[in-house]
């Protein structure tokens, strides 16, 4: 069947060429014209968080909690003295709070009738200020008392650990001494205005935070959300200009190639086309997406020299079996035998690469997402116009001229290709293909064994960036102190007697609870941890939690207000002691107190009514999670446990849950995504080779040039992370291309398996050998690229072809050769249209 098409296929192109080729190139101008509405996302959150997801729901919440209309644009910055030493010294200090000016006031703009650019969260620095006003402050009070990380104002304890690093406290002064301090900043960028004033101020800063020209006395180093854009957009920029180095490089191979195979006059024809068509048919691919309202992202700046390096394979196969067929005078049923012979192969290959990345396109992750389809389309595209702008090129600047008599093709016996073929299907051949399968295995074993399942913000930006280093300054704090806050929308009512056991519980101690915690029969379990602050508790003894004394919950400090309020009104009005259960009459005072934090929200209806809470939010605080591995499964875990308690509608934010998310899932991820590769790789290999035990061949080679790929990524410095998980679906369909052409071509021919190896191997190693070296040269300058995730694609690019090569031209036919008779003659195999195979014995 697939012949008859194949061969239909180029009686029209044969005849109809011209049209063939203007109606391609007009197709494809009007698919490149939704160019026109192209979309770049530079948004950083939005290229790893799809809107369906977990986090994605948890997003929502959070802006729905906030009042806001678009995720807002945060930073922080970390200050350092440029002499090492403490930089709450007079003079550092005083420049810390200069760049926080700078920054609150470019933040605070008030447009008519809005509320500022930081609201709702302007108060985010409130604890530092604090701590700076009590420092400079020559007056003791005993409601304020400085401690690390918790100090104490007005009775109610506040948190400073998110903003001083490495702090001592002097005892004979009671003051503070710290090697670091951080703040945090906040934009709404709901408006064209505060965006574009955001961008410019904290880009602004990036750059002299890289030149050291701010201050003589502090270094600062900034990470915003449009600094990480930007940044990633340069890295794109890079590699995009490198890969037009590695374009140079394929261009002379190209020629090279091309010129051997065919005349100098049609060199520079072939060339132009061979080189043209994959970029139109990304362009196309660009342009359709468009179409659809797709955005484009940085890591697509690959995909026109990827698929440049896929299309000029095709480009070789033809152009390399025209020329064998130089004994057919008839330009037109030459053509018909070409595409024939070659059409399947072409077929395999690129429909194998299209499903590939096709299935890459439902990995979560948008911009690997996008990134799939946008290749898997202009694959789809440049093997539609191999047929309909290639090959009508290559027939129409064909000569009459060239036909060449046939000369004897099979094997001397002398020859290298012949004593190689020999080698493969000899006892020796298999016992050294074993010591060499058996040696690979247990090196990629260890590979994928010590395999470490994270991913680092750092690897998404040049090496070379200042971003960088602002990561690994923010590593130790966040090994310290992590926070995740908890949004709960429908809050307990602490006026029942659930609340009154709690503060039982508070009085027992925390030795005592510590010990009863760790009974697992205690009777008064459930009465001690009933309820929200059972799921309080739950949080507090999730892996790597802090515990129960850094929970920054504000109803504890609020009920040791009422209480203090209840006790004195009591004894003021002469009221006998009661027991004392909490309520919310002494809320909005105590709101009012400590300055309206926006993490709660009460509503009182009158005067007389005690008011209620509709939500609130709090902080989990958990150590040691500078590793994103371990910030991920302590997310999960937080996670997990509010799941278990849906009575209060809480949600967790983390604004890098959707990064997190994927670390916990991308290795089960990747074995799914593997198998079912590799399963319709094996799907469509049936439809060609029609042989069982082939196709089972073909798969394990496959399979076997996956795993290899993996454990070889680990020793070169690749983490179990969605980077790696695209890569590796890609490479499951250039595996094919080192294996379908072989085994098809095998399978085709008849003989020996001497002769068929030797065939096949004729047929199509050399092919073989120029798509892997065109594809090694385009990527070739990538490895030279800063960026963790192009030059990972680069390092795959080059393990696949350089082992699916040696699985091709060894490991295959050695399997191959294992499934056919060496007797003579041999017992003919299901092969599909036997009539068109060439017929060696009349050449001679």
């Amino acid at each position: 069947m697939w012949d008859a098409v194949s061969a239909f296929i180029a009686r029209v192109v044969s005849r109809f060429p011209g049209t063939s080729i203007c109606g391609s190139v007009l197709v494809c101008l009007l698919l490149a014209a939704g160019l026109h509405n192209v979309h770049f996302e530079q948004d950083i959150r939005r290229s790893f968080s799809p809107d369906d997801s977990v986090s994605g729901y948890e997003a929502r919440t959070y802006l729905e909690f906030h009042n806001l209309t678009v995720f807002p644009q945060r930073a922080f910055v970390i200050f350092v003295a440029k002499d090492g030493g403490n930089i709450l010294r007079d003079g550092y200090i005083d420049e810390v709070l200069r760049f926080d000016k700078l920054m609150t006031t470019s933040l605070a703009d008030r447009t008519k009738m809005s509320e500022r650019s930081c609201h709702p969260l302007c108060e985010l620095n409130r604890p530092f200020h604090l701590i700076m006003k009590e420092l400079r402050s020559n007056e003791s009070d005993a409601d304020r008392q400085l401690g690390y990380p918790e100090s104490t104002f007005h009775d109610t304890p506040l948190f400073i650990g998110m903003h001083f690093h490495d702090v001592r406290v002097v005892p004979e002064t009671n003051k503070l001494e710290a090697k670091s301090i951080i703040l945090w900043y906040f934009s709404r960028v709901d408006t064209p205005e505060r965006k574009r004033t955001y961008k410019d101020t904290t880009l602004n800063l990036f750059r002299v935070s890289n030149d050291g020209s701010f201050s003589d006395l502090i270094d600062f180093h900034i990470f915003g959300d449009e600094i990480a854009n930007s940044e990633m957009v340069r890295g794109a920029l890079e590699a995009t200009f490198l890969m037009s180095i590695g374009f140079v490089f394929l261009l002379i191979f190209v020629i090279a190639v091309v010129w051997r195979q065919s005349t100098l006059r049609v060199t520079p024809f072939l060339v132009t086309v061979t080189l043209i068509t994959p970029f139109l048919a990304t362009i196309s691919a660009f342009g359709l997406l468009s179409w659809l309202k797709y955005p484009i992202y940085s890591m697509q700046c690959v995909t026109p020299f990827l698929v440049l390096g896929i299309g000029v394979d095709d480009a070789f196969i033809l152009i390399h079996r025209w020329k064998h067929r130089s004994d057919i005078q008839d330009h037109s049923v030459r053509l018909t035998q070409v595409i024939v012979d070659v059409g399947p192969s072409i077929t395999i290959t690129s429909l194998t690469n299209i499903i590939a990345f096709g299935v890459g396109f439902f990995t979560p992750t948008p911009q690997m997402s996008l990134f799939c389809l946008a290749t898997s389309v202009a694959l789809l595209i440049d093997y539609i116009v191999t047929y309909t702008i290639l090959a009508p090129v290559v027939y129409l600047c064909s000569d009459k001229k060239e036909y060449q008599p046939a000369l004897p093709t099979k094997p001397t016996g002398n020859d290298f290709l012949s004593r190689y073929s020999r080698l493969l299907c000899s006892l020796n051949g298999r016992l050294l293909c074993g010591v060499f399968l058996i040696t690979v295995y247990s090196i990629s074993a260890v590979g994928v064994y010590s395999m470490k399942s994270t991913f680092e913000p750092a690897k998404a930006f040049p090496s070379d960036s200042p971003l960088v280093k602002s990561l690994k300054r923010i590593r130790p704090i966040f090994n310290t102190y992590f926070p995740v806050n908890i949004y709960v929308n429908h809050p307990p009512n602490i006026s029942d007697a659930e609340q009154a056991e709690r503060q039982k519980q508070q009085q027992i101690g925390d030795d005592l609870y510590n010990k009863k915690k760790q009974i697992k029969d205690f009777d008064d379990e459930k009465r001690y941890h009933a309820g929200f602050y059972n799921m309080v508790n739950q949080l507090e003894t999730v892996e790597g939690a802090y515990g129960r004394n850094r929970t920054m919950l504000f109803l504890d400090a609020y009920e040791r207000f009422d209480k203090k309020v209840t006790d004195m009104t009591r004894s003021f009005f002469l009221v006998p002691d009661q027991e004392y259960k909490p309520s919310l009459h002494n809320m909005q005072f105590w709101l009012d107190k400590v300055g309206n934090p926006p993490s709660i929200r009460y509503v009182r209806d009158n005067h007389t009514d005690e008011g209620r809470l509709t939500s609130f939010s709090f902080m989990v605080l958990g150590k040691g999670m500078a590793e994103w591995a371990n910030r991920a499964h302590f997310v999960q875990g937080v996670r997990q446990v509010l799941a278990e308690h849906p009575r209060w509608n809480a949600t967790l934010f983390d604004g890098d849950s959707a990064v997190l998310s994927l670390i916990l899932t991308v290795g089960n991820d990747l074995i799914g995504s593997i198998t079912a590769t590799v399963a319709c790789m094996a799907g469509i290999c049936l439809l060609f080779v029609n042989n069982r035990i082939g196709v089972l061949i073909i798969t394990y080679t496959i399979a076997s040039i996956c795993f290899c790929l993996v454990g070889l990524l680990s020793w070169w410095g690749a983490d179990l992370d969605p980077v790696t998980q695209v890569d590796v679906l890609l490479a499951t369909g250039f595996s094919v291309d080192y294996t379908a052409h072989v085994a098809y071509q095998f399978y085709r021919c008849r003989g020996s398996a001497v002769e068929r190896v030797a065939s096949s191997l004729g047929e199509m190693a050399a092919p073989m050998i120029q798509a892997g070296l065109s594809t090694f040269l385009c990527m070739l300058p990538l490895i030279f690229v800063p960026t963790y995730a192009i030059v990972a694609f680069a390092k795959t690019i080059f393990i696949v072809v350089g082992i699916g090569l040696i699985h091709g031209l060894f490991v295959l036919p050695v399997l191959l050769s294992l499934s056919v008779r060496s007797t003579h003659p041999p017992s003919p195999l299901p092969v599909k249209a036997e009539h068109l195979i060439e017929n060696e014995s009349n050449q001679q």
